[in-house]
């Protein structure tokens, strides 16, 4: 070593040395760091790789799956119902929301998907039913009112569409584009009840 320092002065070529031996440390143990990062990542395993799934079949097959062996996991529930929404599958959604809303019975947005997916597929009756529970649950829910009003008043049931939008103005009293689409849907339907 002394060969390739001889130019340098003692101090200065202990300086070297240690850079040396600290640059060839920090090497070894960054080999070292990647390595154990590689193993615990299991890249480095034998152990064949599950690919991430591409196509949204593959998602849902996956989901169900993974709902077979967690069926109280609400929240695995409610996104395998969207992916059954978004495939077409809706009696398959629908029963997972329904699963969903036995698991956790308060649970407002599930029902509500619930009713919006009845509604899509025309089935008002049971639209509504979804609503009425969840107004059971939250009576002075402001969206669910406005919602269970518009469709009592698209089932021809007037009266039960005023009386539920007047609880909605009488809750929500604020100003604005809703409130004001409110208060002409109340005159609308008066004027088809006769009054």
């Amino acid at each position: 070593m002394t060969l390739f320092f001889k130019h340098l002065s003692p101090r200065a070529r202990q300086k070297r040395l240690q850079r040396i031996v600290f640059g060839i440390l920090v090497a070894v143990l960054s080999l070292g760091l990647i390595g154990s990062s590689v193993v615990w990542t299991g890249l480095g395993s034998l152990q064949k790789e599950q690919a991430a799934p591409n196509s949204p079949e593959e998602r849902l097959a996956l989901l169900e799956k993974q709902s077979q062996k967690n069926p109280q996991d609400k929240e695995l529930l409610l996104t395998l119902a969207a992916y059954y929404r978004q495939a077409g599958k809706l009696k398959q959604a629908a029963e997972a929301y329904q699963k969903a809303i036995q698991l956790d019975p308060k649970d407002i947005a599930a029902r509500q998907e619930l009713a919006l997916l009845y509604y899509a597929q025309g089935d008002l009756p049971a639209a509504g039913q979804a609503l009425k529970q969840a107004l059971a649950v939250q009576p002075d829910n402001a969206d669910l009112l406005f919602q269970y009003a518009n469709l009592l008043a698209e089932q021809k049931d007037y009266a039960g569409a005023i009386a539920h939008m007047k609880k909605f103005l009488q809750i929500n009293k604020q100003e604005g584009p809703r409130a004001d689409e409110a208060r002409q849907s109340v005159e609308k339907w008066q004027q088809e009840v006769g009054q």
